[in-house]
């Protein structure tokens, strides 16, 4: 058991956790980056039917999708070793960080492989014929077309994967790395207040979250800017949002009148925008009444006033 609570700790144990953040970014950075490489590479053999490759890609995918990343670490920190030493290499006096780095990168690729064949398949195929009849080649319209629209449509996805392999980072301390969730051990341990420091190294993720999905956000806002645009000009132009909200309130409350949508008869006319009911000569029903009593039936001879 720890000590009594004392919430002056928290503002000692703030500053020191923040010292390892950049241990705990250095490692969510550079796992996105070796994520993003291996994802492309394992995406190219499904997106384009490759035989043999497409199976192997498969299985890549769905291992390190259906196993957790801590026994991942673990395969990887103590069997990667021993595989290499059979062919003369010896890997054994890296740091831990590299193998932390590693398995996070091999883990998110997988992720970032399906991300990139989604978003791809999401552009219409149309647009890559469009330029290729007009003299793009290949790699033109897939850089200046399909990429660009690929990315807007995944960065929702990407952001889901930086947030939660920055949540992850906390399981390296598993291997020994000292990064934040490490030095929350250590303080806990010197100073028996581990709710204290639990409590400012979840504030610390929290913030550090929502920077991330801000940034993530206003790169997915001007990425669909152009979508934006071409919405407002060939539609309506495009109001704030409160007011579309207010609108749809204000059309719902209306409905809710009695008398909305009733005919218009001797009492006075409907509520605006009703729509009165007609008869078979396509007169409201109000106003058919005083003619038809009006009317000389044809069958009498007569002609009608």
């Amino acid at each position: 058991m720890g000590r009594r609570f004392d919430i002056h700790y928290l503002w000692q144990f703030i500053p020191k956790l923040l010292g390892y953040l950049e241990i705990t970014l250095f490692i969510v950075a550079a796992s996105m980056l070796l994520g993003f490489l291996v994802g492309f590479l394992i995406a190219l053999p499904r997106m384009y039917n490759v035989p043999i490759l497409r199976t192997v890609s498969r299985v890549y995918v769905s291992f390190f999708r259906g196993t957790p990343i801590l026994i991942q670490l673990f395969l990887i920190y103590y069997g990667l070793p021993e595989l290499l030493k059979g062919v003369g290499v010896d890997v054994s006096k890296l740091p831990v960080l590299v193998f932390v780095i590693l398995t996070y990168g091999l883990h998110t690729g997988a992720f970032i492989s399906e991300t990139i064949r989604a978003g791809v398949g999401a552009v219409d195929r149309g647009q890559t014929e469009a330029a290729l009849a007009i003299g793009m080649t290949g790699y033109q319209s897939f850089l200046r077309i399909v990429l660009p629209q690929a990315v807007a449509v995944s960065m929702p996805v990407v952001a889901n994967l930086v947030i939660a392999n920055l949540k992850d980072t906390s399981l390296a301390f598993s291997l020994g790395v000292m990064e934040m969730t490490g030095k929350s051990q250590t303080l806990g341990q010197a100073t028996q207040h581990f709710i204290e420091v639990y409590i400012a190294l979840s504030a610390i993720y929290f913030a550090v979250s929502m920077v991330l999905e801000s940034l993530f956000k206003l790169a997915e806002r001007r990425l669909l800017r152009h979508e934006a645009r071409q919405s407002n000009s060939w539609g309506e132009p495009s109001k704030p949002a409160f007011l579309s909200r207010w609108w749809d309130s204000a059309g719902g409350l209306v409905q809710r009148f009695p008398g909305y949508r009733q005919p218009i008869g001797e009492e006075g006319p409907a509520l605006a925008g009703a729509a009165p009911s007609l008869d078979e000569y396509g007169i409201p029903l109000g106003k058919s009444d005083r003619l038809r009593n009006e009317r000389i039936p044809l069958s009498e001879g007569g002609e009608g006033r």
